[in-house]
């Protein structure tokens, strides 16, 4: 309890010093803000795994989606991009006996770090925290353990359509070692359930609401 107290003092510590050190930024610099949604496709590379009447499955990749916004600051042919979004990740375990989907709900706060390619291309990687908002088993009568937070890494890349981008990246979660009991209905002996983590290839459409880069019939993107 005492070490995530002290890792949420630290986030909070550290978001504040960030917007200290974006505020000014951002009026010295150009940027965008802007909303995003899509979709993502999910992958068990971390070992996501029921045990049930003592034959192990594994989570098979699933749909789920993704939503929110980002402030991009562009610092000559380097930004720096900030996000907040809702991101649901989905993997289905096909038992003999039926099927469930395991499902993960959270908030996803990345900082990226990107270098601009050529005009409409930037490249993109950076650290993640993520909040756990839900998480649950189909037809099951357990509540899934609840570890509040876990952090990830992304990076992919954007292609720039003036208030338009196109945006392809990988999530890669860290992995868990959560094992627990849970308990399927209409099945009398209990199973055991090891997260692992899903990871995730996620893409979405952006829209820029306004910024200092965005003039009126602008076409190509950013000018940098």
């Amino acid at each position: 309890m005492r070490k995530s107290f002290q890792l949420n003092q630290f986030i909070k510590k550290n978001t504040y010093l960030l917007i200290l050190i974006f505020v000014p930024t951002i009026y010295s610099q150009e940027y965008s803000v802007g909303i995003k949604a899509g979709a993502s496709y999910s992958f068990n590379d971390n070992g996501s795994e029921v045990i049930r009447n003592g034959v192990q499955y594994s989570a098979e990749s699933n749909l789920g989606y993704q939503g929110g916004g980002f402030l991009e600051i562009n610092l000559g042919r380097w930004l720096v991009r900030p996000e907040v979004f809702l991101n649901k990740a989905r993997g289905e375990f096909e038992f003999a006996e039926s099927t469930s989907v395991y499902s993960l709900e959270k908030l996803s706060v990345p900082l990226l770090l990107g270098y601009k390619i050529y005009e409409p291309l930037d490249i993109y990687a950076g650290p993640a925290y993520q909040f756990i908002l839900n998480k649950e088993m189909e037809n099951t009568s357990t509540l899934l353990s609840d570890d509040h937070s876990n952090f990830a890494t992304q990076a992919g890349f954007k292609v720039s359509l003036n208030r338009f981008e196109i945006d392809l990246r990988y999530d890669f979660t860290f992995p868990s070692e959560d094992f627990q009991r849970i308990n399927f209905n209409g099945d009398p002996n209990q199973s055991y359930f090891d997260e692992g983590r899903l990871n995730q290839l996620m893409f979405s459409l952006n829209y820029k609401l306004f910024g200092s880069d965005i003039q009126p019939g602008r076409r190509g993107g950013n000018c940098y």
